[in-house]
């Protein structure tokens, strides 16, 4: 089976069913307008390749979303995901090293502990390889 993709000028989806995951990667700097609709069109594409595991990639975008957006994200999107697929979701978020450290220092971006048993779980790497591994062990129930 060959890979499904879509493509905007901000947001490429690519679902590689060889891995069995969906690979989104931001193209660029968003609109909180675009951030949505860009969420909106992953969440779809899960929902039709009925595919829980995704790796997200955001090191082309400058920062994370702003204070508005990461609310967004964390109250309406995430809690979206798992509801809207039926199953738990496993989400891979690729940054640069200097983004991830910025994340990581923000206290209005919460740290990994705050999805434990949750329906969405979120991994935060800085390689692809990492990532795509993550993913793999959470599908197989390996420890992670």
């Amino acid at each position: 089976m060959l890979p499904t993709a879509h493509s905007s000028d901000y947001l490429q989806l690519v679902y590689r069913p060889d891995l069995r995951v969906l690979i989104c990667r931001w193209m660029q700097q968003t609109t909180p307008q675009d951030l949505r609709a860009g969420y909106g069109l992953i969440i779809d594409e899960g929902a039709s390749q009925r595919c829980a595991y995704w790796l997200i990639d955001a090191r082309r975008r400058e920062h994370t979303a702003n204070q508005q957006d990461t609310a967004w994200i964390l109250e309406t999107f995430f809690p979206q995901v798992a509801a809207r697929l039926g199953q738990p979701v496993f989400i891979a978020y690729l940054f640069a090293p200097s983004h991830l450290i910025d994340i990581e220092a923000n206290s209005a971006i919460p740290p990994l502990t705050y999805f434990d048993n949750r329906p969405y779980h979120i991994g935060r790497f800085i390689e692809e390889r990492t990532a795509l591994e993550w993913l793999t062990a959470c599908r197989t129930g390996a420890e992670i």
